[in-house]
């Protein structure tokens, strides 16, 4: 069963932070994160939503693991939001 993962975060630049990363930086990418078949980021308000479709729960709860869930709370504090979901085939494609 496939994965659905929206991430709502606040806009960081590099400059802003001890990782010197940017809130993009720490969104998966196709070709990196293995699992992710999709990926799509919209920019509104200062704030970044990023939906992203993965072959299976595993593959996202591997990409968003311990260490992610630190580096976003030293980034965006409680001013993130993260939502897994699983969707059968049909409705990801």
């Amino acid at each position: 069963m496939k994965n659905l993962t929206v991430v709502e975060c606040p806009v960081v630049f590099p400059g802003e932070n001890e990782f010197g990363m940017s809130s993009v930086d720490m969104l998966p990418r196709l070709g990196i994160a293995a699992g992710l078949e999709s990926r799509h980021i919209r920019v509104l308000d200062e704030r970044i939503i990023a939906v992203c479709i993965w072959k299976s729960t595993f593959c996202a709860k591997l990409f968003f693991d311990a260490a992610w869930s630190e580096r976003a709370n030293t980034l965006w504090g409680e001013a993130y939001q993260i939502r897994f979901e699983a969707i059968d085939d049909a409705s990801a494609a």
